[in-house]
C-alpha cells in the first residue's frame, strides 16, 4: 500500500487546541488508512477487533463531552456503530463494500461517482497539475518521500502528512526544542489551509450523496475532524 516514509520518531505532549499533537496525529492517521485501504477481510477484521474499538473509545475519551466537540463525538459514535455492524460480515456484503471504495475513490467513470480523491482534480480538474507539483515539494521540504502508485496529492498522503507533521511537532516539544515544534506547528496550519481545507470537504459531502453507510461515517468523521481542526488553526494562529 502506497505511505508517506517517515524518517524520524515521535513521542506525545499537549497542544492549545485541547488535543495532543500525539492524538491529533492518530487522528489523521487514522483517517488517512479509511481512505486508502481496499476493504478486503484483513481490513474488516482489523477494523472490528477488540483492539481497534479500545482505540476508538480512548479517542472517544479524549475528545469528551463539551459542546465545541459534539459534532465530533456524534460522528465518531457514529462509526464505532458502523464497524461493529462489520462484524462477521457475509462475502457478498464484502463484495458490495469493495464495489462502494471503487465507486467513491477510484474515479473509474464520470457519473459513477465523485471526482477521485486528489486535490489536484477538485481545484483544477487536473490529475497531476502544478498542485501535484506543490504538494509533493513540502514533502521532500519536510523530509519526506512518496513511496505507491498514487500522485502525491490524493487524500490519503495529504492527511498522513498532517499526521507526521503532529508528531514532529510533539517530538519536539517534548524534547524542549519549541523553535523547531513552532515551525512544524505552522507548517501544519498553512498545509492545512492551503491544501486539506480547500477541497477534502468537498470531496467528503459529494461521498455522502452516495449509498454507502461504512463511507458516508467516514467521510462525516473526517468533516467533522475538519471542521475542528480548522477553528482551532485559527486559534493556534492568534497564539
Amino acid at each position: 500500500m502506497e505511505h508517506l516514509e517517515r524518517v524520524s520518531s515521535v513521542r506525545q505532549n499537549q497542544s492549545i487546541s485541547g488535543f495532543s499533537s500525539a492524538s491529533r496525529g492518530a487522528m489523521y492517521e487514522f483517517l488517512s488508512y479509511m481512505h486508502t485501504q481496499n476493504p478486503n477481510k484483513d481490513f474488516i477484521d482489523r477494523l472490528s477487533s477488540d483492539e481497534q474499538f479500545a482505540k476508538l473509545k480512548k479517542l472517544e475519551r479524549i475528545i469528551g463531552g463539551g459542546s465545541s466537540t459534539e459534532e465530533l463525538r456524534k460522528s465518531l459514535q457514529k462509526l464505532i456503530s458502523t464497524l461493529r455492524s462489520l462484524r462477521d460480515m457475509e462475502e457478498k456484503r464484502v463484495v458490495r463494500l469493495q464495489e462502494d471504495y471503487a465507486r467513491l475513490f477510484r474515479g473509474i467513470r464520470r457519473g459513477y461517482g465523485p471526482p477521485p480523491p486528489y486535490e489536484s482534480v477538485y481545484m483544477s480538474e487536473l490529475v497531476m497539475s502544478n498542485l501535484t507539483s506543490d504538494v509533493l515539494t513540502l514533502y521532500h521540504k519536510a523530509g519526506l518521500e512518496v513511496r505507491g502508485g498514487e500522485p502525491p496529492d490524493h487524500i490519503g498522503f495529504e492527511l498522513s502528512f498532517m499526521a507526521y507533521l503532529c508528531k514532529k511537532e510533539e517530538e519536539y516539544r517534548n524534547a524542549g526544542d519549541l523553535k523547531n515544534a513552532t515551525g512544524f506547528t505552522s507548517f501544519q496550519n498553512d498545509f492545512l489551509s492551503d491544501h486539506i481545507l480547500t477541497w477534502v470537504p468537498q470531496f467528503c459531502t459529494k461521498v455522502l450523496d452516495y449509498d454507502s453507510a461504512f463511507y458516508a461515517a467516514v467521510a462525516e468523521l473526517t468533516l467533522s475532524w475538519l471542521q475542528l481542526e480548522e477553528k482551532n488553526t485559527n486559534d493556534r494562529k492568534s497564539n
